[in-house]
């Protein structure tokens, strides 16, 4: 997508998102310390799982584990297209000497078992709110699909395939990224089980949060439609960190239940802060412990956008 498209898209977002707003509307009494203070602690333990599952696929330990974690989330933020997560690789490779196509298989594993997690999750949303036989079927047919394309990428034709690219770049760093795949995969359970625990406290963090952190009235249905639709919609890359298409996609589904846009726009900012101050902390402590370098964490970004 050129810039000029993002800049029009998001200039339209905010204004969106701003026309009419009045701070004087706001109903303060609808949020609740207790609710967002637990949110923030789901939010920590998912950044703490999240190193753990990168320990069990890269079997490193969970010290440089987790501060790649810290590291790639904070580069989220600053970078568009969600260009933190090559700083993984970056940062093993500067700071650890961890190759970079085994860095590269980790990260397409983790999102991997991530899009599995999701859509186990939208499966369960629609066999328990859906009524459409026709949508219950599409599902099961998707489900056939994910599950013949990993028992293809299991084979030996995958390889077969790579082998015959053209250009020996491709070819050799292919070939090495797929065997490491091959490798990762071999024992997921740890990893799956790592990425079902991180998902269940995602989802709880919007629970604590939309149920208890504010008084909206929202059912468990309504808050699992939230999770799925704001959390597609922080994938979209139109500014670092999804600002905007995050308060945005929150704002219309939270507004399509009557909910005052105002209040809507301050729960869906004051979530996403949240996020923003969990990284912030952790990425303190992080240049604490490590003692690095203001200078040291620019060559990262600049080694990240080359």
């Amino acid at each position: 997508m050129s810039r000029a498209v993002k800049t029009i898209l998001l200039i339209g977002l905010f204004y969106y998102l701003l026309k009419d707003f009045n701070l004087d509307k706001i109903d303060f009494a609808n949020f609740s310390f207790t609710g967002i203070f637990f949110t923030a602690v789901f939010l920590s333990l998912s950044q703490v799982l999240l190193g753990i599952r990168w320990q069990w696929i890269t079997k490193l330990p969970f010290a440089p584990s987790f501060e790649t974690i810290i590291v790639s989330s904070i580069l989220n933020m600053a970078l568009p297209a969600r260009l933190g997560e090559v700083s993984k690789a970056y940062y093993l490779k500067k700071f650890y000497g961890y190759s970079y196509h085994k860095s590269i298989s980790a990260i397409f594993v983790e999102r991997f078992f991530d899009i599995i997690m999701l859509f186990m999750i939208v499966c369960v949303w629609a066999y328990l709110f859906f009524i459409n036989i026709y949508i219950k079927n599409s599902i099961l047919v998707l489900s056939a699909i994910i599950l013949a394309t990993i028992i293809f990428f299991k084979t030996k034709r995958v390889e077969f395939f790579i082998k015959k690219i053209p250009f020996k770049f491709i070819r050799v760093y292919g070939l090495k990224t797929y065997k490491n795949i091959k490798t990762m995969l071999n024992s997921p359970i740890k990893a799956l089980f790592s990425t079902f625990i991180i998902w269940i406290l995602y989802l709880l963090s919007y629970i604590s949060f939309f149920r208890y952190g504010v008084n909206f009235n929202l059912n468990i249905s309504d808050i699992l439609e939230l999770f799925i639709f704001s959390t597609v919609a922080l994938s979209i890359p139109l500014a670092p960190a999804g600002v905007g298409t995050f308060e945005g996609s929150i704002v219309l589904f939270l507004s399509s239940l009557n909910i005052d846009k105002n209040d809507a726009l301050l729960a869906a900012t004051l979530y996403h802060f949240l996020i923003f101050f969990v990284d912030f902390v952790f990425f303190y402590l992080f240049l604490m412990i490590k003692d690095i370098k203001y200078k040291d964490f620019i060559l990262i970004i600049k080694g990240v956008k080359k």
